[in-house]
């Protein structure tokens, strides 16, 4: 049998060519963040070496919300479960490196702690669900194992993703701390009229704008995070990009405005480069204070959150260049 073949039958029988999109929630549904008490995670580490800081105290950091100080009253580290969507990029240029991945996210599972939380997606130019949150590692080892053979021909819709994605972590138990790990090579295409009718005839009717995916992934408080393997299909789709508009660079945006790490990794490392993306997500210290004002609902507050003077004086090894602190850039009332 022909490979195409081949691929044809094995996606008629999961379902993952045919099946119909799943449905996207309605418009009017918004989530939104506690006005009352606002949470964040923030990583203080040496950009150069990747070390982390962890011996800190809430006195020893500094947070604004639209440049007005703010009181933390919350502070904690490695205290909190986590609820983690492990996500699987299904696209071509990832067929090379989607079995590596996978076996990087059968083995971290056994790096996580049992009241950790797991959730497994495929995407393309739709995301779907194969596992719904679970503490059972068999349960979400099987979904992991499915999910590294199986493959599909269309494009990478990541803000279609995105916000398909944000749907499913918003089920995640109350009080964890919400992660996406994209396991991708870090591409994506262009969403519009021509790559749909071309390279996405099962994605949803209505594709999500950037706009739309990073403003439900604010208001989700749930940290964005990638390894990427980026394989020699990836590089070719690259130079030779047209009308599909291949682009690197997306998952980035997401990560960046949520504070979470994103790592690159060969075949080879995948497992290890899986378990220091968990490690530093696990490392972050969480934080959490009450608005000194009042705003409208909707609105996108600012935040800034710096290590304070008294700390940097009383040690001086923390004024080494490129140590920073990554957060979230905001959240939305």
């Amino acid at each position: 049998m022909r490979a195409a073949a081949l691929l044809a039958v094995l996606l008629a029988q999961t379902g993952w060519a045919q099946s119909p999109a799943p449905p996207v929630q309605p418009a009017a549904t918004t989530i939104h963040v506690d006005t009352q008490f606002v949470l964040l995670d923030a990583l203080v580490e040496n950009k150069k070496t990747g070390a982390t800081v962890d011996t800190l105290s809430t006195r020893d950091f500094q947070l604004s919300e639209d440049g007005v100080a703010q009181t933390i009253s919350y502070f904690t580290r490695d205290q909190l479960p986590l609820s983690v969507v492990l996500l699987f990029d299904m696209t071509e240029t990832v067929h090379a490196a989607l079995v590596p991945l996978a076996q990087a996210a059968l083995q971290v599972l056994g790096h996580l702690k049992p009241a950790d939380e797991v959730a497994v997606m495929i995407f393309s130019s739709r995301a779907e669900l194969m596992q719904d949150f679970t503490t059972s590692r068999p349960l979400a080892a099987e979904a992991i194992k499915t999910a590294s053979w199986m493959a599909d021909v269309e494009g990478t819709f990541l803000d279609e993703d995105m916000f398909e994605a944000v749907q499913q972590v918003m089920k995640a138990k109350a009080g964890n701390r919400r992660v996406l790990v994209w396991l991708t090579d870090g591409t994506a295409n262009q969403e519009n009229s021509f790559t749909q009718a071309s390279i996405g005839q099962h994605s949803p009717k209505h594709l999500h704008s950037q706009q739309e995916a990073m403003t439900r992934l604010l208001q989700s408080d749930a940290v964005a995070a990638a390894l990427i393997d980026r394989t020699v299909e990836t590089n070719r789709a690259i130079m030779a990009s047209g009308l599909g508009g291949t682009r690197v660079g997306d998952i980035d945006e997401y990560a960046k405005a949520t504070g979470g790490p994103v790592l690159s990794t060969g075949s080879k490392e995948a497992p290890d480069r899986l378990a220091l993306l968990i490690d530093q997500i696990r490392a972050r210290y969480t934080l959490g204070y009450k608005p000194t004002r009042a705003e409208s609902q909707g609105k996108f507050c600012k935040l800034s959150l710096r290590l304070s003077p008294e700390v940097l004086n009383e040690h001086p090894e923390l004024r080494k260049p490129g140590l920073i602190v990554i957060t979230k850039s905001g959240y939305y009332r």
